[in-house]
Parts: C-alpha cells; structure tokens; sequence
C-alpha cells in the first residue's frame, strides 16, 4: 500500500508542476546553427528552425499540410504527415461579425512585447545581437504604427530582456502579464528566426518582403484556444497575402502563452534578411491581424472587439481547457483521499482554510515579490 501512495503522491507532484510552473524552460533556441526537417517519405525539407525541435512537435506548413516530427538526430529530423487542415472553418463569417457589434465603451487594444528584444537583422543592423535593443524593435514599432492606422490601440513595449538565453521568456513574463493586465484583445511576441534567408523571402504584390511564422506553445493550458487563434491569422493570411504566413510550428514548450487565449509568438524574417523587408512583411501582418480580430472592413462591418467577445471556436475552445482543469482537480482530491484516507468533509474544511489563509498569505508573498 505503501508504494501505491508513493506513485500516487509523485503522480500528483508531477501533474502540480505541470499546471503551474510555467514551462518556458523547453523554450530553447539554438545560438550555433538550427535544425533541418524533412519528409521521411520524400526527402523534402518541411521546415527549419533555430528553435529546439523534440520528436512529437508538429508543424503546419504553408500548404496547410499537418505534419509531425517522429526522429531528430543531430541537426537534421524526419517528419510524417499526419492530415491537411482546411482553415476556411477559421474565417469568420459576415454573420458572425455582425454578432460583435463594437460599442463607443469597447476598445481596441493590442499589445507587443519582444521577449528576445535584442534580435537584428545582420546586413542592416551590423549584428545578430545588440545588447541594448536590436533591429527586432523597429519591426515591432511598424507592426503597432500600421495596426494603429486602422484605429487599434497598441501597448508596445520595448524591453529587451537581455542576456539572449532561455531565462529571457521568464523575464519577459512579468512585461506580458502587465500588457494583459491593461485589457487587450491580443499579445504578440515579436521576434525573427536564424536560418538561411531565401526560406523567409517571397514576394507579394510585385514586392519583397520578409514571410511571417507563428509559434504556438503546446505545454499550457491555452493551448487549443492559442492553436485556434493561429489558424485564424493563418486562414485570414492566406486570403489577404496568399504565401506571407510561412507556417505554424507546434513546440515545446509555452512562451507564455498560458497566459492568455489569444497570445502568439510571431518570427518575422530571419537574422541574415534585410531589416526593411521585415518591416514590410511586419505591415501586411498587421493586416491580418486587424482583420482576423475586428473584420472585414474595419469602419463597417467590425468584428469581435473587447476582452468579453471570442473570436470563431474560441468559447469551445476555452470550456475544453477549464474541463482539463476540472478533471486534474478531480484527479487530486482523489488522491488526496486515497493517500491520507481522509473524508470528503475533511477535504472541504481544508480547502476553506486554504482559501481564507494559505492561499491570501500566497498572495501577499507574491504580491511583495512582484
């Protein structure tokens, strides 16, 4: 009986760590090269990333094709596909925008950070790094100036959260947590990848610009509302500036995005790209965003607005998140009772003293932290 406990309680701990330690330590990134997937089938290159790939990540290309990472070996990986996603499910249709009617009180608010602010673009900026904030702010500053543009309110902040290292999303959690505190409709972490450069090129409208790839976390519990709000912008992309979003990658992982249902980690370019390119790709994104947000025609026919309206699937989305919480809850009072042969009685008298002392001494300690 003894050992039974042990597993339980060690089952227990582990689902505890999984729900409220945030996982940005899987948030790794390469600083000596990137990673190179392909089809196991065919030999072709599915994607590459300086971020760190793990069997079982998957990746949404531009195709709309879902494919899944089954071996890494060194550098380079295999992939198989697993289904092709049609994303028209994800445009919001005129009806629907019409069911989100925005209001005088509403606004539209949005907000951008950069986690790794000291990113640049190397043949205009002179360094991949710089310390004291790089070419990735400039980029982020024209995202915010065009979705201004189109009557959006945009929070920008332009920490760099220096040093470069895997910390740097940890550091970045407190700017994310006070940008959501101000009521926005969307978080983007704007940031730029590290691989060759043609794999971000394309041309849009008889111009160059640097192509878009999402990031969507998959170790939190906003991960279905997150991966439903990528598609969106995906499907809205693909309509608006067919080949601009590249794809979505599926990672380890949550970039804190267990913060928010609508919060997305956003590359534009690559290190070895040309800063103006992406700032002209950071502009037709903004677009997209706009549109996926608040709709079609921005002054006539506005879609959801307000921190209250969801976005298609996204109240669905939400409920089946709060159902997995239910369920470990579930899953721990029981046991709680199997481990200490405790009562139901005995668990609500010490949920109520947890409440009214533990968890407000919590709090206060927290609080003083912050």
């Amino acid at each position: 009986m003894d050992r039974i406990k042990n597993i339980i309680q060690g089952f227990l701990i582990l689902t505890l760590i999984l729900c409220f330690i945030p996982n940005n330590v899987l948030a790794e990134e390469r600083d000596d090269g990137y990673f190179t997937i392909k089809d196991k089938k065919t030999g072709e290159i599915i994607f590459q990333t300086s971020r760190y790939v793990y069997i079982g990540d998957e990746y949404l290309n531009e195709n709309n094709k879902l494919y899944r990472v089954i071996s890494v070996d060194g550098d380079e990986g295999l992939a198989e596909f697993v289904e092709e996603v049609d994303l028209t499910d994800f445009l919001p249709s005129s009806t629907e925008q019409k069911d989100f009617p925005v209001t005088a009180e509403q606004s539209r608010r949005i907000s951008v950070y950069h986690t790794h602010g000291d990113e640049s673009y190397v043949p205009t900026d002179g360094a991949a790094s710089i310390k004291n904030g790089g070419g990735i702010l400039s980029v982020g500053e024209v995202f915010a100036k065009n979705l201004e543009e189109k009557g959006v309110e945009v929070l920008h902040s332009t920490r760099v959260h220096f040093p470069h290292d895997n910390a740097a999303y940890q550091r970045s959690r407190r700017t994310a947590r006070e940008l959501l505190q101000q009521g926005v409709d969307a978080q983007f972490d704007i940031h730029r990848d590290a691989i060759p450069p043609e794999r971000y090129i394309t041309d849009i409208n008889g111009e160059k610009v640097a192509r878009v790839r999402l990031v969507v976390g998959k170790q939190n519990p906003n991960y279905i509302a997150n991966d439903n709000f990528a598609k969106q912008l995906k499907a809205a992309g693909d309509q608006i500036y067919p080949g601009l979003i590249k794809g979505i990658f599926y990672a380890r992982g949550t970039y804190n995005q267990d913060l928010a249902p609508r919060s997305i980690l956003v590359e534009v370019g690559t290190d070895k790209n040309d800063k103006q390119i992406a700032e002209k790709g950071a502009a037709l994104f903004a677009d997209v965003a706009a549109r996926t947000l608040y709709g079609e025609d921005l002054k006539e026919t506005p879609g959801p607005a307000g921190t209250t309206s969801p976005i298609k699937g996204e109240t669905s989305a939400i409920g089946k998140t709060l159902l997995w919480l239910i369920v470990l809850t579930v899953i721990g009072i029981g046991g709680y009772m199997l481990i200490t042969g405790g009562s139901w009685e005995e668990i609500k008298t010490k949920l109520s003293k947890f409440s009214t002392k533990e968890f407000a001494n919590f709090l206060k300690k927290k609080k003083n932290r912050d």
